[in-house]
């Protein structure tokens, strides 16, 4: 049984870190662009105002 204080052996390099986290924020990026503006939730607060703003302007 392997011991649960022993450290994984093997970390992968900063640049494979910083190479996959890349790849995922593009796709994710990539999928969020196909969601309609309308379906979209808001995600920063400057767009949770823009979108209130909007509709009481309606």
């Amino acid at each position: 049984m392997a011991d649960a204080s022993i450290a994984h052996p093997f970390t992968p390099p900063d640049d494979a870190n910083r190479r996959i986290g890349r790849h995922l924020l593009d796709v994710v990026r990539a999928q969020d662009e196909r969601i309609p503006a309308e379906r979209r939730a808001p995600r920063t607060v400057a767009e949770m105002r823009a979108r209130l703003a909007s509709r009481e302007a309606i």
